[in-house]
């Protein structure tokens, strides 16, 4: 299903009881891709904190049809997860992809209670003016949040987000097992995240290749899927959004 030029409704907060809980979950299960985790205990834990969150969804939607979410953005301190089993296994999973330079690094971040994941999934076609939003949305509700709520008063920020590799990068560049690859990102956001990320690291997806945007090129010439962990600190977060609003409104 693609995503409709509009209008929108933007909703602040997740609330499962509109049906928010599958639209939620089939995002996380595409960014989440080569993760071993409960996909769907991850979604309920975010519907249950939904202090920092925003939904993006259709407004024109007629009675009896299914209510899509396009679009999630949120804020999750790992202390908010009740289940310590299963945030332990979605932690040691993301340690099993860093190579072994970052693996200590990771493994403090991952374990202080002062770390978050910022969520951002969405369709890979919406609106750059509707992505825009989403991060205004977050910087206002966060700082407000900091200020009420000490779980949200966290140092650094993990951000799961979709990246490829283009066929030539693959072809040129020869690496170990555990060596981090070369990415590309799709969206501007992304790129400015991760010039200021303190760590990063990817692996690749392997059922999802990406066709190539230069439509002079052969339709063989596919893109690989990844995904990649951007830790970036919570303050040079905050700094960078309105520059990423500023270049995602003036692209769209």
């Amino acid at each position: 299903m693609g995503v409709p030029s509009g209008p929108f409704l933007v909703s602040s907060g997740i609330n499962a009881e509109y049906g928010d809980w599958d639209g939620v979950r089939a995002l996380l299960d595409g960014l989440v891709k080569g993760l071993t985790l409960d996909v769907g205990n991850f979604s309920q834990t975010l519907i249950d904190n939904y202090k920092v969150g925003t939904v993006i969804k259709g407004a024109d939607i007629e009675e009896g049809e299914d209510d899509p979410v396009f679009a999630v953005a949120s804020i999750l301190p790992l202390s908010l997860f009740s289940d310590s089993a299963k945030l332990k296994q979605l932690t040691t999973s993301l340690l099993s992809k860093c190579d072994a330079d970052t693996t200590g690094d990771i493994d403090k971040i991952l374990s202080s209670p002062d770390t978050a994941f910022l969520l951002n999934a969405k369709f890979n076609n919406l609106p750059l003016q509707i992505t825009a939003q989403l991060y205004k949305a977050l910087k206002m509700e966060l700082i407000t949040e900091r200020r009420e709520n000490a779980s949200y008063n966290v140092r650094n920020l993990i951000m799961l987000a979709k990246s490829f590799q283009e066929p030539e990068q693959g072809r040129k560049v020869k690496r170990s097992k555990h060596a981090t690859p070369s990415v590309q990102y799709e969206g501007a956001d992304l790129s400015i995240l991760s010039e200021i990320a303190t760590h990063s690291f990817s692996w690749k997806v392997t059922d999802e290749t990406l066709a190539p945007m230069d439509t002079t090129k052969r339709a063989e010439e596919v893109s690989q899927g990844y995904r990649t962990v951007l830790v970036v600190s919570t303050d040079r977060f905050l700094k960078s959004v309105d520059k990423i609003v500023e270049i995602l409104s003036s692209d769209s």
